[in-house]
């Protein structure tokens, strides 16, 4: 808001000083007026012309001084804008089907969502990080809308241990925002085998429903040093059946930049 209320300093204060200029100064007074029965003093005139364009100068001086930063951010400053990745969804194996077994099928063990960022602007974007701001989810065949409390934690940055990052000019990189695991079979002891399903997890916060049935609605928003605050919405949903592989698991999942 600040901001706002800023630019439009930058343009109502000339407006209202040039008004107030000209009704102390009117124009016609820049017109010559040389009477014939006398002899006129050119050099007077020319010399409160070159005075009035030195205050116009010094006028615009100061404000250049007292608005430099909201002036260059017209010019100069970095634009981040999200996007749905060529692929959004991908898949990841476990440890023995990335072995190159050939007893073993590919299975996958996690599939992982990825929205992309890209800096359009001119300069680097400063201490940029991403957070979930509202999570919500709705049981299938269902109109309740039940509400998910999110925590203050920001994303880790892919390929990265930091929650924090420099977004240069042009550059662009990739955040996971949603994740969903293999169910698994755990041995007890007594030779039992415990089932536990698959787990849902949509930035970083875990689904602990035992009912995940349904369509997810989160957004997230992203914040930095020099850019303003901008959101982004996800709608995920998701029939609750597992795949081994990426091309059976869309057909029970889908998810969407909306």
């Amino acid at each position: 808001m600040n901001k706002y209320i800023k630019k439009g300093t930058i343009i109502v204060v000339p407006l209202v000083v040039g008004y107030i200029f000209g009704q102390i100064f009117p124009i016609d007074i820049l017109k010559p007026n040389f009477p014939e029965n006398e002899v006129l003093n050119k050099s007077e005139y020319y010399k409160f012309i070159v005075s009035v364009i030195a205050a116009f100068i010094t006028f615009c001086a100061v404000v250049v001084a007292l608005f430099k930063d909201d002036l260059r951010e017209y010019w100069k400053r970095p634009i981040l804008d999200f996007s749905e990745p060529s692929q959004m969804t991908i898949e990841e194996f476990n440890n023995n089907s990335e072995s190159g077994s050939s007893t073993d099928n590919l299975i996958a063990k996690i599939y992982i969502s990825r929205i992309e960022i890209k800096n359009n602007g001119n300069l680097p974007s400063i201490n940029t990080e991403i957070f979930i701001e509202k999570l919500e989810f709705k049981e299938k065949d269902t109109n309740i809308i039940q509400q998910i409390e999110c925590y203050g934690k920001p994303l880790l940055w892919n390929g990265t241990e930091s929650t924090s990052m420099i977004l240069p000019a042009g550059a662009k990189k990739l955040i996971d925002i949603t994740k969903i695991t293999a169910p698994e079979k755990i041995s007890t002891p007594d030779s039992q085998t415990t089932k536990y399903p698959s787990k849902v997890i949509i930035g970083g916060i875990e689904n602990h429903k035992e009912q995940i049935k349904g369509t997810w609605y989160a957004t997230f928003g992203l914040y930095a040093q020099n850019h303003n605050s901008i959101s982004f919405k996800i709608e995920m949903e998701w029939t609750g059946i597992w795949k081994p592989r990426l091309t059976e698991f869309k057909t029970q999942y889908q998810i969407k930049k909306v």
